[in-house]
C-alpha cells in the first residue's frame, strides 16, 4: 500500500502512520501537509498516548479509538438538535406568553368585552405583526449563544480559539463575498429552474414568506435578525463548534459534514441548498484563516443581499427587476472569475486512507448525528404536508 502524503511503517501485513521512532505530531497525527495543523484540536483527546515515543496509528483504529471519535461526532449532532429545540421551545413560550397577557387584560381590565373569538383574531394578528418574528429572533439568538458555550464546554474548547484570524487580508474577504453572492445567484436559479420543471406551487421548492409588510416594527425585527444575530449566531454554532468537533480526524470531512447540516437546518429545498454550497466556502475559509470572522462577513453579505432585494420588491417591483438583472450579470461575471483563481491557487483539504476510515464510517454510526439529521428532515416533511394540506382546504 503507497500514499504519496505520509509516511507509513509497515509490520507484517498492517500499515501504520509514522515509523517506529517518528513522534506523532497531535495536531497533525496523520501527516496531511493540506490541513491547516494549528486549527485541528489535539488529537491526544482521542489517543492519549499519542505523545508516548514509539506510539503509532494503525490503519483500522482500535475500538477504544472509534469510541472516541463517535463521541465528538454525537455531541456535534445532539448539539445541532439541542440548538433547534431549545429555540423552538424559547420562540413558543414567549409567544404564548403574549397570548397569555392578552387574556388578563380581557378579564380584569376589558372585563370579557373583546368578542368570543378574540383569542384567534389575537393570535393572528401577533403571527402577522412583529411579536413572532421577535419571538423567533430571540429564541434563536439565546439558544445559539448557549449552544456554542455549552459545546466550548463540553469539548474542551477555548471559545477564543475561534478568532485567530490568520492572514486575513481586505481583498481576500472581498473575494470571499463575492464567491458567496456568486452562490447565492447560482443557487436561486437553480433551485427555480429544477422547480419549474415539477408541478407549479410544489411545496417542497417553496422559500419560507420573508416579506416585512408595512409594519415598520417588523421591519427592524427582520433586519435584526437578518443581518445581525443569524450570522453572527448561526456561525458560533455550524462553523464554530460543529465544524471543529466534525474536523477532529479529518478537515475535509468537517467542512462537508457541517455545510450539510447547515442546509438541514434551513428545511427547505431552495434555502437548503443555497447553505450547503455556502456552508462549504465558509467551512473553507473558517479553517484557512483559523477563524469566523470572514465566515460571519460572507454570511452577513449574502443576508443583506437577499433583504434588500426583498424590500426593494415590496416597495418597488419594476426597479427591483431591472436592479436586479443588472447585479445578476456583475456578480456572475465577478463571480466566475474569483471562482477561476480559486480553485485554481487554493484547494480544499484532502484525505488520507487513514482519515477516511475513522471518519464516514463512524458517522454513520452516529446516533447524535441521526438524530439531529432526521429531526430536520421530519420537519421539513411535516411543513410540506400541512402546507399540501392548506392548499387543498383553502382551494
Amino acid at each position: 500500500m503507497c500514499c504519496n502524503i505520509e509516511t507509513l511503517s509497515h509490520i507484517g501485513d498492517t500499515a501504520y502512520v509514522n515509523g517506529i521512532n517518528e513522534p506523532i505530531d497531535p495536531f497533525d497525527p496523520f501527516r496531511n501537509p493540506t490541513q491547516e495543523t494549528d486549527y485541528t484540536p489535539d488529537y491526544t483527546e482521542i489517543v492519549p498516548q499519542i505523545r508516548i515515543p514509539g506510539c503509532r496509528l494503525p490503519l483500522s483504529p482500535s475500538k477504544r479509538e472509534k469510541t472516541a471519535i463517535r463521541r465528538y461526532f454525537t455531541l456535534a449532532g445532539l448539539l445541532a438538535f439541542f440548538d433547534f429545540t431549545f429555540a423552538a421551545l424559547i420562540a413558543n413560550v414567549l409567544f404564548m406568553a403574549a397570548i397569555f397577557l392578552l387574556r388578563l387584560i380581557d378579564a380584569h381590565a376589558l372585563e370579557g368585552e373583546l368578542p368570543g373569538n378574540y383569542m384567534q383574531i389575537a393570535q393572528q394578528y401577533l403571527s402577522d405583526s412583529s411579536v413572532e418574528m421577535a419571538s423567533n429572533l430571540l429564541g434563536f439568538f439565546i439558544s445559539n449563544v448557549t449552544v456554542f458555550f455549552l459545546g466550548c464546554k463540553l469539548t474542551r474548547i477555548r471559545p477564543m480559539s475561534f478568532f485567530q484570524d490568520r492572514d486575513i487580508s481586505l481583498p481576500s474577504v472581498l473575494r470571499y463575498c463575492v464567491l458567496g453572492l456568486f452562490i447565492q445567484f447560482g443557487a436561486g436559479y437553480g433551485v427555480d429552474y429544477i422547480g419549474s420543471l415539477l408541478r407549479e406551487g410544489n411545496p417542497l421548492f417553496s422559500a419560507p414568506d420573508m416579506t416585512m409588510g408595512d409594519s415598520p416594527t417588523k421591519l427592524l425585527v427582520t433586519i435584526l435578525y437578518t443581518c445581525l444575530i443569524a450570522p453572527i449566531t448561526e456561525e458560533l454554532v455550524f462553523r464554530g463548534v460543529f465544524l471543529k468537533n466534525m474536523s477532529r480526524v479529518s478537515q475535509r470531512f468537517g467542512i462537508f459534514t457541517s455545510a450539510l447540516f447547515f442546509a438541514l437546518a434551513h428545511q427547505n429545498v431552495p434555502q437548503g441548498v443555497l447553505a450547503f454550497f455556502l456552508g462549504i466556502l465558509l467551512g473553507y475559509i473558517t479553517i484557512k484563516h483559523n477563524s469566523l470572522v470572514p465566515g460571519m462577513i460572507v454570511h452577513f453579505t449574502v443576508n443583506v443581499t437577499s433583504m434588500l432585494f426583498t424590500r426593494l420588491g415590496e416597495i418597488a417591483p419594476n426597479s427591483a427587476d431591472k436592479l436586479f438583472t443588472l447585479v445578476t450579470v456583475i456578480v456572475c461575471v465577478l463571480g466566475m472569475i474569483m471562482l477561476i483563481y480559486t480553485l485554481s491557487t487554493e484547494r480544499l483539504p484532502d484525505d488520507t486512507p487513514f482519515q477516511k476510515i475513522r471518519c464516514a464510517p463512524l458517522a454513520w454510526t452516529s446516533w447524535g448525528l441521526w438524530l439531529a439529521a432526521l429531526l430536520h428532515v421530519g420537519m421539513m416533511a411535516l411543513t410540506t404536508l400541512m402546507n399540501r394540506f392548506t392548499e387543498a382546504f383553502t382551494g
